[in-house]
């Protein structure tokens, strides 16, 4: 994903597309998100998630090479579209496989998988730069990048454990279904529209404090302490339970930015800024996690459900921050995140498993009494 987000620029030149076009084409692929991810939903009850997520890597495989070809805006839209549906399609299979892995080995690993995606995001967004610099065109560039994930995902796409076929244990009505994912929906919410207010602007505001050559550290910052959260995310998740490891890192991201907009010094905001990657890191996986624990055994349903709703916190985010920037001023606007930190740090008590007498998670957030059963055959 990252090597598609390197090279927009060079795509952007190459169709001479005007920013407020760009801008337009580029909802398509959330658009596709979007349509996708229900379905999916409805997909991996059917044909379990280890089969939907060797489905869905290839065909994001494939997706990745098709933006680069298109020959005008109309052409890059059905594109993107094409390529937000098999992320969006991905996400919601791969997560759901990762659910069943956390019950299967009867400990939290979901913000492990989610510090590999970041560790990845890094990792492609250097080599585009590389490509981009040494003028390697988005085409080739792109086109290798497919081709050898595509290769590397077949080593291992194999090794999936399927699904648990008891889709259904608890009987549920619709009111039982949706009401703890509407709390986590609302998680996902405040969180995603921060990451997205951090990817849009962290670099403006630096450029405003410092000029444009500091201007990129934000968001480096914050991406590199997301990464490093993640990677001791699910020793917290362990050992502190997901209601306090969700509480304390919203808290260390509302406080962090808080202080860093009143400081308003650009040491005190690269701080600010790596204290909210830091804080947010564990957040969304595992909401991911107990969505899915707390979906009636259908996990894939849950986490759709909560991946949906965050991802149009991250859409709407960056443009209200915009309003707000216009309005006031960007500091008031980038205070909506801290403000959405603190309202998920009041909620933190939302993301709790159910318990295991339910078929569900422990306070860990894994479920070790299917441990045996689960692999048994």
């Amino acid at each position: 994903m990252s090597s598609w987000l390197a090279r927009i620029p060079a795509v952007k030149e190459h169709l001479r597309l005007p920013l407020g076009v760009l801008g337009a084409v580029l909802l398509s692929a959330a658009a596709g998100a979007v349509v996708a991810m229900p379905i999916t939903s409805q997909l991996v009850s059917r044909f379990g998630s280890a089969r939907l997520t060797q489905f869905t890597t290839a065909l994001l495989c494939l997706a990745v090479m098709l933006p680069p070809l298109s020959i005008s805006a109309v052409t890059l839209a059905f594109a993107l579209f094409f390529y937000g549906a098999s992320a969006g399609a991905m996400d919601v299979s791969m997560n759901t496989q990762a659910v069943e892995v956390e019950a299967g080995i009867g400990r939290p690993v979901m913000v492990s998988f989610h510090a590999l995606f970041s560790i990845g995001g890094m990792i492609g967004a250097l080599l585009g730069s590389v490509a981009a610099r040494y003028g390697i065109g988005p085409a080739l560039n792109l086109g290798v990048v497919g081709l050898a994930m595509a290769v590397f995902a077949a080593l291992f796409v194999s090794r999936l454990v399927p699904d648990r076929r008891d889709h259904s244990p608890v009987e549920q009505s619709a009111r039982e279904f949706l009401r703890p994912l509407i709390g986590l929906g609302i998680v996902a919410f405040c969180i995603l529209l921060g990451e997205g207010a951090m990817a849009d602007w962290s670099a403006v505001y630096l450029s405003q404090l410092s000029g444009p050559a500091v201007a990129p550290l934000g968001y480096a910052v914050f991406s590199m302490m997301m990464a490093l959260g993640r990677l001791g995310g699910d020793w917290f998740h362990e050992h502190l339970g997901s209601v306090a490891t969700v509480r304390f890192g919203s808290g260390l991201a509302a406080i962090g930015l808080a202080g860093a907009l009143t400081i308003g010094n650009t040491a005190a905001t690269l701080v600010g800024f790596g204290l909210v990657g830091c804080g947010f890191s564990a957040i969304f996986p595992i909401v991911c996690s107990v969505a899915g624990a707390n979906a009636g055994g259908r996990p894939q349903a849950g986490i759709a459900a909560v991946s949906m709703t965050g991802y149009l916190g991250f859409l709407i985010g960056p443009p209200l921050i915009g309003f707000l920037a216009q309005a006031f001023s960007l500091r008031i606007g980038l205070g909506l995140v801290a403000v959405m930190s603190g309202v998920t740090t009041i909620l933190a008590g939302i993301v709790r498993p159910p318990s295991p007498s339910l078929g569900g998670l422990d306070a860990a957030g894994a479920n070790p009494l299917d441990t045996a059963q689960r692999f048994e055959a």
